[in-house]
């Protein structure tokens, strides 16, 4: 693949992650509750997305931060409701940073953790972030999953 059919297929992916990350999510928790055979794990992953997720949009409502201006111009964000519309942390990153930090020294470690540094990089590829809404997005990831391995 050259570098414009590269570029044009990860900003397809972007944009889908953009609009669909619930079912983009909720494929990587089917799959790691497959392969590991486990209830006891999705509940662990949907529980830690969710509050991964509701911490980053709580954070959201606190500090205001407007996304980038191109982010904005695009009709997905006039659409959708009002916290959208803030950028600092992004909660995809945090969701998808969760994901394998939760499942750190299983087989599906390196699998979730290269699908979140896509979807984290997506985030600021298509200007829907800045760099420091995805990396605050990634600690809230981090510490979640490290919370709940624990317990």
């Amino acid at each position: 693949m050259n570098k414009k059919g590269f570029e044009a297929a990860f900003s397809k992916f972007s944009f889908l992650i953009e609009k669909y990350p619930v079912e983009v999510f909720l494929l990587e928790i089917f799959a790691a509750a497959t392969v590991m055979d486990s209830l006891r794990i999705a509940l662990f992953l949907i529980l830690g997305g969710a509050v991964a997720g509701g911490l980053s949009e709580s954070a959201k409502a606190l500090f205001k931060e407007k996304r980038p201006e191109a982010a904005t111009k695009r009709s997905f964000y006039r659409k959708t409701f009002r916290l959208n519309r803030r950028s600092f942390p992004s909660s995809h990153s945090a969701i998808a940073i969760f994901f394998p930090t939760f499942l750190f020294g299983t087989g599906l470690f390196f699998p979730l953790l290269a699908v979140g540094i896509l979807i984290a990089y997506s985030r600021i590829y298509i200007k829907s972030h800045y760099l420091t809404d995805v990396l605050a997005g990634a600690l809230i990831g981090v510490i979640v999953g490290i919370i709940l391995k624990i317990v």
